[in-house]
């Protein structure tokens, strides 16, 4: 497991996402409730980007968040609530049907 970078843009300036390559042992991000993911799947198969929950509501899990990324496709998820996708460490954890191919960036939207 990954522990991506955090990227905070200012307004001053451009400033350049430089997505990692996704970690075949998933990926994980500190959240403070405002950040988005950028995902990028160059490969020919579609990728499922799942985003793990570690809630639950009187007592029922609350279902992880799976998106599909097509190919040559670009796409943005979030922000995150704290709750229910921070784990106690307060990441939230990332896992990909596969890994091959996929860019991802974490940017913080304040």
């Amino acid at each position: 497991m990954a522990t991506l970078t955090v990227i905070t843009p200012v307004a001053t300036a451009l400033t350049n996402l430089s997505p990692a390559a996704a970690a075949a042992a998933g990926d994980q991000f500190l959240n403070d409730g405002s950040t988005i993911v950028y995902v990028k799947n160059t490969n020919v198969t579609t990728r499922t980007v799942t985003f793990v929950t570690s809630g639950t509501l009187v007592g029922i899990a609350v279902s992880d968040v799976a998106v599909s990324v097509v190919q040559n496709a670009e796409i943005v998820v979030g922000p995150f609530p704290v709750y229910p996708f921070n784990d106690s460490s307060g990441y939230v954890q990332i896992t990909y049907s596969s890994e091959v191919n996929v860019t991802v960036a974490v940017v913080r939207v304040t």
